[in-house]
């Protein structure tokens, strides 16, 4: 069975015009795909497609909030995400291969995949780094992140490498 199956858009039956497609992105969605198996959270994607005779527009729009482990305290921590995508698809006979702005369907296809690009807005808005708030994070590990975080300044610095930094400025 298909997991899937219900971000799949049957683009021959609708008619010219501006169609909306709201979806809820949560575990369910999530653990479909090996990177993001067993994330919490909910986001809300909205896809609107403009059709026209020649090719259709995509804009989809996510916002949400996962859980994630915080990268300084290690506490679990709610991260808001937003973001925002463009797409054209066109319907033709296939080329070489997608290119980034746009999708190309042939004439056998029954249905637009979005599920896929729903996912790669969500991963796409993902923070490389993340953190809690300046000062929610867990107070125990702040404390012993001071206890053994140092600073490089303290470090006694060896004497010749002054005598070198006197060549730089010359």
């Amino acid at each position: 069975m298909d997991k899937l199956r219900e971000y799949k858009i049957a683009f021959r039956g609708l008619t010219e015009g501006k169609h909306t497609f709201n979806y809820l992105l949560d575990e369910n969605f999530f653990n479909c795909f090996e990177a993001t198996q067993g994330v919490r959270g909910k986001l809300e994607a909205v896809v609107v497609l403009t059709k026209t005779n020649l090719l259709m527009d995509m804009k989809i729009h996510e916002k949400g909030s996962v859980f994630a482990i915080c990268d300084r305290c290690l506490g679990e921590c709610e991260l808001p995400i937003e973001g925002n995508m463009e797409l054209i698809v066109k319907v033709k006979e296939r080329e070489s291969g997608n290119d980034d702005d746009y999708i190309v369907l042939t004439h056998n296809d029954d249905f637009l995949d979005v599920a896929p690009y729903l996912y790669e807005l969500y991963m796409l808005n993902y923070p490389i780094k993340v953190v809690h708030c300046e000062g929610s994070c867990d107070e125990d590990m702040d404390e012993l992140l001071d206890k053994y975080l140092f600073d490089d300044n303290d470090k006694p610095t060896d004497l010749r490498w002054n005598e070198l930094k006197k060549l730089i400025n010359n």
